[in-house]
């Protein structure tokens, strides 16, 4: 299957293709210029292509003082480039009331991302964004193929709408771990965990870049080979720390 919508295996009774207008969620928003040219330059369409809720998928609706599952849209999302994903994604999120996933389509790659909310307790039509989980941009290839499979909604074993959406927000953030360690794993890490790791490495790469630019803006020999122990120390630190991550995973 190259359609990734494909392997949500969405049942037909919740499936619709409905654009929705650009304009609208602008409007919605009230986003600062910027964020607006932002939106209008780079999003190419958005349609709602299904619903999940206890009609469509038999898992009934969670309701507590703080959380409200009644039903979960699946929207697909066409942008031009990748450059401003992070913005156009919290700010999709952030335009609909209900919990989402994002499909994104960017040229041959694709992107998933989900949103856990809760309840406004000041504005009973919004909810307030607990975090934004996303995959990194991927072509479905075979090493993807585990990960895939396991976006079916009909495979999904859950109590509730949020625990449902839980469950699927741990395995869509997961997918960065193929990246990071060459494969998917076998147990899914909760979303928190997973999120303090992915963190860990990209503070650390972050640290070891600037060790680079330092290396290279230095003139002095000595200084040179200062910077350049600095790096390997934090290579071998990276990479054993992902290293102890990939055991970690595959021995659970």
């Amino acid at each position: 299957m190259n359609d990734i919508l494909e392997y949500f295996h969405i049942p037909k009774s919740g499936k619709t293709r409905q654009r929705i207008s650009l304009k609208e969620i602008i409007d919605q928003l009230n986003p600062t210029a910027q964020d607006k040219k932002i939106l209008n330059s780079e999003v190419n369409s958005i349609y709602l292509e299904g619903v999940l809720d206890a009609q469509t998928i038999r898992i009934p609706s969670y309701l507590s003082d703080e959380h409200l599952y009644e039903a979960i849209y699946v929207l697909q999302v066409s942008l031009k480039t990748d450059q401003h994903f992070s913005l156009i994604n919290e700010k999709l999120h952030a335009a609909f009331p209900n919990p989402l996933i994002i499909v994104y389509l960017i040229a041959d790659k694709v992107r998933v991302s989900l949103a856990p909310k809760r309840i406004n307790k000041l504005t009973k039509d919004k909810s307030v964004i607990e975090s934004v989980y996303s995959t990194s941009a991927f072509v479905i290839d075979e090493k993807h193929l585990d990960f895939l499979d396991l976006l079916n909604v009909s495979n999904v074993k859950a109590l509730n709408l949020k625990e449902f959406y839980d469950k699927l927000t741990d395995t869509v953030y997961s997918e960065r771990l193929i990246e990071l360690i060459g494969l998917f794993p076998r147990q899914i890490p909760n979303t928190m965990n997973l999120k303090q790791s992915i963190k860990k490495i990209e503070d650390e790469t972050s640290i070891m870049n600037e060790l680079n630019n330092n290396y290279k803006q230095a003139t002095m020999m000595s200084e040179k080979m200062d910077y350049h122990m600095k790096i390997m120390n934090k290579k071998h630190e990276i990479d054993r720390f992902i290293s102890d991550l990939k055991e970690e995973l595959i021995n659970e």
